[in-house]
């Protein structure tokens, strides 16, 4: 799992998982945009500090508490005040319209595959 951030080689580190059948978790531009689609929205914001920055005061206003990427109740908050399937919904939009664009993941902005591995881990824990 990784942010595209400032990756050298972001395409070609998730071209060479694939390739040796290594599933892998991306987002880009930063992990918040993921984040954000609870809300109902993937706004278009090209670098991590933006989005970082914008996502911070949206998730204080819709939740009441500050962000904090360590915050042990995140989670929590989160599926409080949010939807994963709508957040679930938007994320895979974005993705496979990239996909068949034939876009790179570094091109892709906003998207990401996160939502993937969440659903993955909620379907098999039941959560």
């Amino acid at each position: 799992m990784f942010d595209r951030d400032e990756v050298k080689d972001f395409d070609g580190i998730i071209r060479e998982a694939l390739e040796n059948e290594i599933h892998v978790g991306w987002s880009n531009p930063c992990f918040e945009i993921w984040l954000y689609a609870y809300f109902g929205e993937m706004p278009n914001i090209q670098d991590s500090v933006s989005c970082c920055s914008r996502f911070s005061g949206r998730f204080e206003k819709e939740t009441g508490h500050p962000y904090g990427k360590n915050d042990a109740e995140i989670y929590r908050r989160l599926t409080n005040a949010g939807d994963f399937e709508l957040a679930y919904q938007i994320a895979e939009s974005k993705c496979s319209r990239t996909e068949k664009e034939g876009k790179k993941p570094s091109q892709a902005c906003p998207a990401c595959t996160v939502h993937r591995l969440v659903k993955e881990i909620k379907d098999k824990t039941g959560v």
